[in-house]
């Protein structure tokens, strides 16, 4: 090899190292481009949809009405994305139905390709959200939950186990301050440990109804009720009971902390909380597009209302950083009461 040969030589393992080294950027998100026909009949139906399932059929008539006014005066013309055009549409539908579900959805794969679609997140290793038990001072328990798990054997029987640590305190405070996810059944599952019929020392319900998701008529989609055949020890229904809640207290933590209060078996100490009491369905609209609409709401037994938008409005109201400083100087209080009155 001549002396040119040898310089080529070396400037292509230069570039290829150079290459090698430099930093690869992330794929690009895919998206989906819009022409006019495209884009109008996304819209149009989304707003068929919304009108259709939304739970609140008043103001889900509105909304999209406005959306179909906005599309006829050219608002969406100069969109030629559907990323783009999510967030239009979801910004107009705030305006008029502010509601943390119903949006239109963008999402970073191709809905109609299988072979994009990501992978089902595995479960957390977290013991299913039952975060710690601590025996404190006085005999008054404290649990941490930072979400609600979907109920299974395994979830059911570490319940079971976490909840049987705290049977025999004579005070419990349940910390959902950072709790959230999905299962209302598990909500109600864990309800089972520390909610008891009251009303009479004779005749006792073995379950209690807790709350119902409905849909737009009013018809009941899904039934929340305390269960009879929980494994372990319960703490019961009897003794002191302190829920804890934040700005973070979300979804499922939100239903098992309103439906408690609502039933007048717990006090519950910190901020209102996120305001979530409704769920969505989330059928495609276009190959990047999703129709997320909320289809039914809670419905407490007792109140016949829920916490949606509103949220928990605590017992006692303090910074979520003192709640639990707060909820023990009120567990004090009670069981020192309570010793002074025997």
């Amino acid at each position: 090899m001549g002396r040119s040969g040898w310089i080529a030589a070396a400037l292509l393992l230069t570039t290829m190292a150079a290459r090698a080294q430099a930093p690869t950027s992330p794929p690009q998100a895919l998206d989906e481009v819009l022409d006019t026909p495209t884009r109008a009949g996304i819209v149009n139906e989304y707003a068929r949809q919304l009108a259709a399932t939304h739970v609140n059929a008043g103001k889900a008539k509105l909304a999209a009405d406005d959306l179909r006014k906005r599309l006829a005066r050219g608002d969406y013309d100069d969109v030629t994305s559907a990323r783009v055009l999510s967030s239009r549409v979801s910004r107009d539908l705030a305006e008029v139905l502010p509601d943390r579900h119903t949006r239109l959805e963008y999402v970073p794969y191709d809905l109609t390709d299988i072979r994009q679609r990501p992978a089902p997140p595995l479960p957390p290793a977290d013991n299913f959200g039952l975060r710690k038990y601590e025996a404190l001072a006085g005999n008054i328990g404290y649990v941490q939950i930072n979400r609600f798990a979907p109920v299974d054997r395994a979830s059911v029987e570490a319940v079971g186990r976490f909840m049987s640590q705290a049977a025999d305190n004579a005070a419990l405070i349940i910390d959902l301050r950072d709790a959230a996810g999905d299962s209302q059944e598990m909500a109600a599952w864990l309800s089972s440990y520390v909610l008891t019929d009251t009303r009479s020392y004779v005749i006792i319900d073995k379950q209690i109804h807790l709350h119902d998701q409905v849909d737009r008529d009013g018809k009941v989609v899904t039934e929340y009720w305390t269960r009879a055949d929980v494994a372990g020890k319960r703490f019961g229904g009897r003794k002191p009971l302190y829920v804890l809640v934040s700005e973070r207290t979300g979804a499922a933590a939100e239903g098992f902390a309103y439906d408690l209060q609502q039933y007048k078996r717990a006090v519950v100490v910190g901020a209102p909380t996120q305001g979530d009491a409704q769920v969505r369905a989330a059928p495609p609209v276009s190959r990047h597009l999703l129709a997320s609409i909320s289809v039914t709401r809670a419905v407490n037994n007792i109140s016949r209302s829920n916490w949606e938008s509103i949220g928990i409005q605590p017992d006692r109201v303090v910074a979520p950083r003192d709640a639990l400083d707060e909820a023990l100087k009120l567990a004090t209080a009670t069981i020192k009461a309570r010793m002074d009155a025997k």
